[in-house]
This record gives structure tokens, sequence and C-alpha cells, in this order.
């Protein structure tokens, strides 16, 4: 991805259109990152990929509380009225195996929030992520191992263990103990050769990925008939053409993203 909040690639985006040329690259850049960012304000989420979050919730006497954001990969750290709890305190609701998933509870155990005005505080990481995915280093070279992505297109690192240790992220030639990663391919040195590596990562899950390139497509058309909503076609027939804000095909994909308070 261009941008960390792109939902699609340059080069799918021209797979999908057919376009071969590179005359239209900067246009059709602009465009991603103009309706990914359409996209996220109209699902009312900061990000779907992998971030910190800190909440100030308000007690209630209840039970559970909704976060935020989701699907949470971790809770940080939770506290009460300044007091901070143990792991052992809380449970957390358990996260859909496949997006798009849903707002995720967070109980107490043996116990109620306690009624206040932001008197609850949450730190958690959040997004759509792959964790843990083994992935053998090859024990010959090149030390390069693909990520599966099963659910959508890789779009950020989170992190690599071999051998029980975590790696460090380099951008050059990794040496031993370090890994660099560029579009979801991930190379290692010969000293982690034949080692079980874990990856993790954000993705762009698929179906974002397609209405991204659902709107794009239909606003680089739109170039060519600014203004027309029909056109006639020699006189025997008519071609209407989508004139709303959001066509509404990518409306209907983006809707079980969406984040929708009680």
């Amino acid at each position: 991805m261009a941008r960390p909040y792109d939902l699609a690639s340059l080069s799918d985006v021209k797979a999908w259109l057919d376009v071969s040329g590179a005359d239209d690259d900067a246009l059709l850049s602009r465009l991603v990152s103009q309706i990914s960012r359409a996209i996220l304000a109209h699902l009312d989420r900061p990000a779907i990929l992998p971030a910190t979050y800190a909440e100030t919730l308000d007690g209630g006497g209840q039970r559970s509380l909704a976060l935020t954001n989701w699907p949470v990969n971790a809770i940080l750290s939770v506290s009460i009225d300044g007091e901070p709890l143990r792991p052992s305190d809380y449970d957390l609701e358990a996260a859909e195996a496949a997006p798009p998933g849903g707002r995720q509870s967070l109980s107490l155990r043996g116990r109620r929030f306690p009624c206040g005005a932001r008197n609850v505080e949450v730190a958690y990481s959040a997004g759509y992520q792959v964790s843990g995915e083994t992935a053998p280093v090859p024990l010959l070279a090149p030390f390069v191992v693909a990520a599966a992505a099963p659910y959508g297109d890789w779009a950020s690192d989170v992190g690599v263990v071999a051998g029980g240790t975590p790696l460090t992220a380099v951008s050059g030639a990794p040496g031993p103990g370090q890994y660099s990663v560029a579009g979801g391919v991930y190379a290692f040195s010969s000293a982690q050769a034949g080692a079980a590596a874990t990856l993790t990562y954000g993705y762009v899950p698929a179906d974002l990925g397609l209405a991204c390139m659902d709107w794009v497509a239909e606003r680089y058309a739109y170039r060519g008939r600014i203004g027309q909503s029909s056109k006639s076609l020699g006189g025997q027939e008519t071609m209407a053409f989508i004139v709303r804000d959001m066509p509404e095909f990518v409306a209907a994909a983006l809707r079980p993203y969406r984040r929708v308070c009680p």
C-alpha cells in the first residue's frame, strides 16, 4: 500500500481497470488515497490496520463494556478509578476468526464496573491482523517467505519471531537475527535457514479492498461523462450513469464493517 490508510494498491487498481501504461499513475494513486479516506469516514473507523488505542469509558454498574475499535488483538492495561487491574480480573470477548467481525466486550470477573464518569481506562491494540502465522524459512537461498494473507492483502508488518526469539526489522539486507519485508514477502539471512518463523501482520479485508477499487473505477470513468446522468446511443438506446455520491454496490459491501453505536 502506498500510504498507511490506502485500502488498495496501485498495481491492483490498474489490473482491475486493465490499464497497462503509467500515464495515469499519479491520478489513480490520488483517487485510491481519497476514496480510502472516504471509506474510513463512512465506516466511522479511524483505521482498520493494527493500532494502539486508549479509551476512557463511563462505568454504570454493568458487567461488560463494549470497546470502540475491533477486532481487538490484545488488552494492554485496564484501570478503574486509577487503580490498575490484573489480567485475571477481566475477560475479553473473543473476536470472530474472519472479517468483518464486530465490537467486543470487556467483562469483569465477579464484579461490576462501578458507576462514574470516565472512570474506566482501557489501553488495547486493535485492527485486522493475522497473528503467529507459521512460515518455515527455506534451507537454501533465497531465504524468503511470502505471507499467506488468507483474508486480504498484506498491509503492515507487526513482527516476526524465529526459534522463540523476536527478530529485528531492517530496511536493507538482513543479517543474523534480522528480517526485511516488502509487500508481504519476508527476507531472512542464512543464519535463520530452516528456522520455524511466525509472522504477525495487518491486512486489508478483501471485500474492503474490492469496494475501494470499484469506487476508484467509477470515479476514473466519471472523467468522460462529468455532469451527465444519461447518454443517448444513436437514438435507439439510452445509457444511464451512476450519479450518487457512493455507488450502491460499494455501500452494500461496506455495511458490515460500519461502526454503529447503540
